[in-house]
């Protein structure tokens, strides 16, 4: 029992016994208290047994309780089941001997007197005594006991810890999963990007080889129209030649009549033209003079005619119909340059050339811009034309 308070002094302890005197309290219990009081118990301590309920003996035990430390509970259970002195200290004795305080209070309960007390408090004694022997006498058995059950928590814990790592394997799997989703998603995506670039790289090779394909066409075009204008300028230059020569050869044999050119006529002056022409013998000879845009494209003809006699002119005036100045050939280089003819149109042109076709007819091919069949089918309308002409 704790002590709630110091000690008394002598001083205290004498006050404190002259305050039960005033009280009449008998001389054996002042003797207990002042014995108590000077063993070194409190006032509070003391105050639990002096109850008037109690006697002399009862007194005493409770007292011995205090001056051994008993519990509270074991002090109050004494007290308060109305035993008497002798009971009291029986049921001491045994509860310093390891009596618990349940198998008291069954005793005391009861209400059994003191012998029969001390003889139940016995035999709980005994048992308890037969029990420790036997607890003592299987030490080896708990042992094994202790063991296996240690075993047994050792594996458990084994157990436990295969189960952690199982379940960090799982954890890994599933997020290996997971990243092998991702991975799976990306190579689709990377694949189907491989095949749109690769589509596109073959569209672009595709487009490279038309351009390049386009490329080798314009500079064959361009190589034939040099060509086919070298030769123009060759093929004239030969007739020139020729006509200059013929005409140095005959000048002094024929003789022309003045040439009658007008800058411009209609329709119906070419008519009148003509039957003048035929009244005087005069071969007449018309020229449609075409007027083109900055471009080269024709805006209008303009009709020019020339005059000779009939048996005047003989081979000259052939070449002076076929021969063309060199303006008359820049003209023309001019219009096949600033044409959109294809290279069979050039060729035909070219065999128009040949053939004899005059600036005219060259420049109505030209400007008509008809389809290379039919121009072939219109030179060898205009050769003959000019055959029957001549």
């Amino acid at each position: 029992m704790e002590e709630s308070k110091q000690s008394l002094n002598k001083m205290e302890i004498e006050r404190r016994i002259q305050l039960l005197r005033s009280k009449n309290v008998s001389e054996e219990v002042i003797k207990l208290v002042r014995s108590d009081l000077e063993d070194g118990l409190t006032e509070e301590q003391t105050d639990i047994y002096m109850n008037k309920n109690l006697n002399i003996d009862q007194m005493k035990a409770l007292s011995s309780c205090l001056h051994k430390g008993i519990p509270d509970e074991m002090i109050a259970l004494l007290k308060e089941n109305n035993l008497s002195g002798n009971q009291m200290c029986v049921s001491l004795e045994f509860y310093e001997k390891g009596v618990p305080i349940d198998a008291i209070k069954e005793i005391i309960v009861r209400g059994d007197n003191t012998i029969a007390m001390r003889s139940a408090y016995s035999k709980i004694l005994e048992n308890m005594e037969q029990m420790k022997k036997e607890s003592e006498k299987a030490p080896e058995y708990v042992e094994e006991l202790v063991e296996q059950i240690r075993d047994m928590v050792g594996k458990i814990h084994h157990q436990e810890e295969r189960y952690d790592a199982l379940n960090k394997k799982l954890a890994l799997i599933e997020t290996n999963k997971g990243d092998e989703e991702v991975m799976n998603r990306l190579v689709k995506e990377n694949s189907d990007k491989d095949a749109m670039i690769e589509s596109q790289q073959n569209e672009l090779n595709k487009a490279n080889g038309t351009i390049a394909r386009l490329r080798d066409d314009i500079e064959k075009k361009d190589k034939e129209m040099v060509r086919m204008s070298n030769r123009i300028e060759s093929l004239e230059d030969k007739i020139m030649s020729v006509a200059t020569q013929t005409e140095a050869a005959k000048e002094s044999k024929i003789v022309e009549e003045p040439v009658k050119s007008e800058p411009a006529k209609t329709a119906e002056d070419v008519a009148a033209n003509q039957k003048l022409a035929e009244d005087k013998k005069i071969v007449p000879i018309y020229y449609q003079i075409p007027v083109v845009d900055a471009s080269g494209h024709m805006i209008q003809r303009a009709f020019i005619d020339r005059n000779v006699r009939k048996g005047g002119n003989g081979v000259a005036g052939l070449f002076s119909k076929l021969s063309f100045k060199k303006k008359s050939r820049a003209d023309i280089v001019k219009l096949l340059a600033s044409g959109e003819l294809v290279p069979a149109q050039l060729c035909q042109i070219k065999s128009a050339i040949e053939k004899g076709l005059t600036e005219s007819q060259l420049i109505e091919l030209i400007n008509n811009n008809v389809s290379a069949e039919k121009m072939k089918e219109i030179i060898e309308i205009a050769v003959l034309e000019n055959s029957i002409a001549y």
